[in-house]
């Protein structure tokens, strides 16, 4: 969760607090979690509503992802720089689900829980975002220039 949290966040310090202040809420309560079906995907959604609660009281102070190192060319650039700078480019319901999925290994079923949504268009999803991060990837290195 804290990885998620840092790469919604772009911060390992603010997603840090973050977690701080999901653990603390849901500390307070506990007897409400008793009633909860799937506590990973009801805690893996905490933390995501937590953090896009924060980015949105910081919207205009902070950027969102922090940025790659100022070199003009992406050569430069390390893998993980890269698929980072990718990710962050794409819409926030694909970003989420591909770092669930490909990131942190969630199935198809407990991904659907954490979006709300159900299995299908968790695929669909999924698949849009991969074709679009492979087609910023892409693009980033001049592939096929």
């Amino acid at each position: 969760m804290f990885r998620l949290a840092c790469s919604i966040l772009g911060r390992s310090d603010e997603a840090q607090d973050m977690m701080q202040d999901v653990a603390e809420r849901v500390l307070r309560k506990q007897e409400g979690l008793q009633e909860v079906e799937n506590i990973d995907a009801f805690l893996t959604r905490s933390v995501r509503n937590a953090c896009i609660d924060r980015l949105r009281r910081r919207r205009d102070t902070t950027p969102k992802i922090p940025e790659v190192p100022d070199e003009k060319s992406p050569e430069g650039w390390s893998d993980r720089q890269l698929v980072h700078k990718a990710l962050a480019r794409l819409p926030e319901k694909q970003r989420l689900a591909v770092h669930l999925k490909d990131i942190e290994g969630y199935s198809g079923k407990e991904i659907a829980r954490i979006l709300e949504t159900d299995e299908a268009n968790v695929r669909t999803i999924l698949s849009r975002g991969r074709r679009a991060l492979r087609e910023i990837i892409e693009k980033e290195i001049g592939y096929g220039i």
